[in-house]
Formats: C-alpha cells, sequence, structure tokens
C-alpha cells in the first residue's frame, strides 16, 4: 500500500489534503491493545500537513498532524523495544486476507498481521519540541 489515502476511515483525510499522502516516517506517540477484541491502536504524527484547512482550523498556528489505526483481528504481533522519541518507518503491505504492518526504527520495531485497518483522524495540534526529540530531518533510520 503506498498512500495513506487508500485506507478505510480517510473520508476526512481525503477532504484536508488535495493531494495522495505517502504511507512513510512517523512519529509513534501511542499504543493500545485490546485483547478481547482483538485490535491494535496506534497514534502517531505524520510529516505532512493539510493543505485545504476547515474554518476552524485556520489561521491557529496548528503545525503537525496526528493520525490514527486501528486494526483488528490482529495476529503475530511482535514488539521490540518501547517506541520513545524515535521516527518510524512504516510499510503496510496488503496480502490475501489480511494486511502486513511494519514500523521500524533505529532502536525499535512493531509488526503485526490485521484483518482490517481503519484509518482515525486527522487531528491537527501546535507541536512544541522539547530538546532531545526527533525531528522529520533526523537521518537515522
Amino acid at each position: 500500500m503506498k498512500y495513506w489515502n487508500n485506507l478505510d476511515g480517510t473520508i476526512f483525510f481525503n477532504k484536508v489534503f488535495s493531494q495522495p499522502i505517502e504511507i512513510g516516517n512517523v512519529y509513534i506517540h501511542s499504543l493500545g491493545i485490546e485483547n478481547d477484541q482483538p485490535s491494535f491502536g496506534v497514534g502517531f504524527d505524520i510529516p505532512d500537513f493539510p493543505d485545504v484547512l476547515p474554518e476552524k482550523w485556520k489561521n491557529k498556528g496548528y503545525n503537525t498532524c496526528r493520525i490514527g489505526l486501528t486494526c483488528y483481528e490482529i495476529s503475530n504481533l511482535k514488539i521490540v523495544n518501547l517506541p520513545r522519541k524515535e521516527i518510524f518507518s512504516i510499510n503496510i503491505k496488503r496480502e490475501t486476507g489480511y494486511f502486513l504492518f511494519t514500523a521500524k526504527s533505529k532502536n525499535a520495531s512493531i509488526e503485526f498481521k490485521a484483518k482490517w485497518l481503519s484509518m482515525e483522524g486527522p487531528t491537527v495540534y501546535i507541536n512544541h519540541p522539547e530538546p532531545g526529540d526527533c525531528n522529520w530531518s533526523d537521518d537515522t533510520l
């Protein structure tokens, strides 16, 4: 899969981005596991920012876009180290009957299979990075 726009749940995403947005680097903020479903959620920032802003987002100083994925009927979940202040390279492959999700950074990785993936968001916010936070120009992957 090449673009975020191709996932389920991208109606609003496609309204605020006028061009397809490539799946690539992300800054992971949250992971969530629901073992009774089984589902897995991941929330992250992307380096792209919407170019067709809704009125309520205009002139507020927002500079960062956050999206999330809710992944259902997951299997083969493997997490190596917890993500912390690192840029991850995301890859999503559609295989027969499932998606293969991989996220890798210099020090951590997340991998699983999911029957369904659905996008949450996007939302925007004002990002004030702290010293030591990674930025999109880091070349440490």
